[in-house]
């Protein structure tokens, strides 16, 4: 599996926000559109899951971190070609 964690901002300061259907949808749209890696994760991936969600008050955001299951093949050329 590969991990991917991603920032958006957290818009309640006060406790945890997930974040809403839509929001995640825009975020991981905007990946597929200029990120050559995430593209390939995307096309490859057998099982996309959340594997966990941190939110940072600090700093004001959220990360969401998500688990890519590819085949071993697909897994292997990932890492060769993008780094783990």
């Amino acid at each position: 599996m590969i991990k991917v964690p991603f920032d958006t901002p957290s818009y309640d300061i006060v406790k945890h926000r997930n974040l809403t259907h839509k929001e995640l949808n825009d975020v991981l749209d905007n990946a597929y559109k200029t990120m050559e890696w995430f593209r390939y994760l995307s096309d490859h991936a057998l099982k996309v899951e959340i594997v966990d969600t941190i939110y940072r008050p600090p700093e004001h955001l959220t990360t969401t971190v998500f688990g890519f299951h590819l085949d071993p093949k697909h897994e292997t050329y990932y890492r060769l070609k993008y780094g783990s």
